[in-house]
């Protein structure tokens, strides 16, 4: 045999050994294959194959919850659509926001259709109530399902049955539905055109950019967001520009660990360790270190946080916060500080497990992650800037959120049939949740934005 030859075949029985070896280190692989074909074989009640692959990861999940894992999932081929949406911010539908309002609870559209949406074009206005999809009523529907009807595959048509505000008649709207990118990034309120204002029309030298989620075009989002803001402040827009940012992360639960690598690179000078990550052996397992190329590295900054402000949010606050960048406002952040590794191979990539496999650590190598038995006094989650913790209670989280829901369907506090059924909603929605519902007053005001707005003009006063 040719010298050649046999090293092929060594290096092949090696391999093949290798292989052998590593199966054997963990039987129980092994062990759940068998009981798979023992229970398909011999159960009394004949049970569909996935069905069972989806009880078993759904089992091995149940442990690592138990475990303290709380952020670890399986994702089925009927969810894989939904998650995989929230990550691209695209989906095919018609641009319309919608909630059950009103008496009966009807699927109703609140605020303005998106720009060259299908719903725009069709004329469809805020506060039509929609009787049927596809000839299908939606009285008495929850809400995924009238979410899952209206959303389809991109270029088939969708019928609804509307009865517009003030109108007896009911008639039909043909649609056919469109990609609808979902913005992440968000302003304050939406001008006529329904576009977003970032700045702040009681202070237009402070800019305020609302981080709604973590997604693929987040960043995107916000360099083009900030390069109109900057063509302003240079004159070139014809327009005052700003001269200080607010980023608010209130109820932003995270996403993406390289969209929040990369906004933080836009505010750091180059060479600056923007997060690091371990994995159980608690070695470092990857460093994100900025590149200086944002360009925003002198802009007076704050960053809003609360208890629901998590994840992505927290690696975007303490990263700024370390280096002194920006002042953090408002509540102790909730304490999420682990990366999803997302496998997607699973069942041949029809489903997907997404999966803790690693904590991450901010600058100052403090871990933000709050562990099973961790009390107050341990050093989880980003806390504000001493001297900028805003209190606030379980009625001031509600309020704030009315208030804000109101500034963004109705652009403030308008008055009228649609708020009205907003609130019956929201007072509906707390009863059956056995919660308190608390009114908007009047005179409520966003305390931990005034608190964040009167730092940034006290750093603008001192000329910083």
């Amino acid at each position: 045999m040719p010298h050649r030859n046999l090293l092929l075949l060594l290096a092949s029985a090696l391999i093949s050994y290798a292989c052998y070896v590593r199966a054997e280190q963990n039987p129980y692989a092994r062990y759940v294959g068998t009981g798979y074909s023992v229970i398909d074989r011999w159960s009394l009640e004949e049970t569909p194959d996935q069905e069972l692959f989806e009880g078993a990861m759904r089992g091995m999940i149940d442990v690592l919850r138990q475990s303290g894992d709380e952020h670890s999932a399986f994702v089925n081929a009927k969810q894989q659509e939904r998650f995989r949406e929230e990550l691209t911010q695209q989906f095919g539908g018609i641009g319309v926001q919608i909630r059950l309002l009103g008496e009966p609870a009807l699927p109703t559209v609140v605020g303005p259709p998106l720009q060259d949406s299908p719903a725009l074009l069709a004329d469809i206005r805020s506060g039509d109530r929609i009787l049927a999809i596809d000839s299908q009523p939606t009285a008495e529907m929850e809400m995924d399902e009238v979410l899952e009807l209206v959303r389809g595959p991109l270029g088939q048509p969708i019928t609804l049955a509307v009865r517009r505000r003030g109108e007896k008649a009911m008639h039909d709207i043909e649609l056919v539905r469109a990609i609808i990118t979902v913005d992440s990034i968000y302003g304050d309120l939406r001008d006529n055109q329904s576009q977003w204002k970032f700045r702040l029309a009681a202070e237009p030298r402070i800019g305020y950019v609302r981080i709604m989620s973590f997604g693929d075009k987040t960043v995107a989002e916000l360099t083009r967001t900030l390069a109109a803001l900057t063509a302003e402040r240079t004159g070139q827009s014809g327009s005052p520009g700003i001269d200080a940012l607010i980023l608010d992360v209130r109820d932003n639960g995270g996403g993406a660990l390289d969209a929040a690598v990369d906004i933080c690179d836009l505010f750091l000078r180059a060479g600056q360790t923007i997060i690091t990550t371990r994995g159980r052996d608690h070695e470092t397992r990857d460093r994100f270190v900025s590149t200086g190329s944002g360009g925003y590295t002198e802009i007076p900054l704050a960053v809003l946080i609360n208890h629901d402000s998590a994840s992505a949010s927290e690696i975007l606050a303490a990263c700024l916060q370390d280096y002194g960048r920006a002042a953090v406002v408002g509540q102790r952040s909730y304490g999420k500080g682990t990366v999803q590794k997302l496998f997607t191979h699973i069942e041949s990539g029809r489903s997907l497990l997404k999966l803790t496999s690693a904590t991450y650590w901010r600058p100052s190598e403090q871990n933000i992650h709050r562990m099973p038995g961790d009390n107050e006094q341990d050093t989880w989650g980003v806390r504000p800037n001493p001297g900028f913790k805003v209190p606030t209670d379980e009625k001031d989280l509600f309020q704030w959120r009315l208030y804000r829901r109101r500034r963004d369907l109705l652009g403030g506090h308008q008055p009228g049939i649609l708020a009205e059924q907003l609130d019956k909603a929201d007072q509906l929605a707390a009863e059956k949740a056995g919660q308190e519902f608390y009114t908007l007053p009047e005179s409520f005001s966003d305390r931990v934005l005034q608190r964040a707005v009167e730092y940034l003009q006290g750093k603008l006063s001192d000329g910083q």
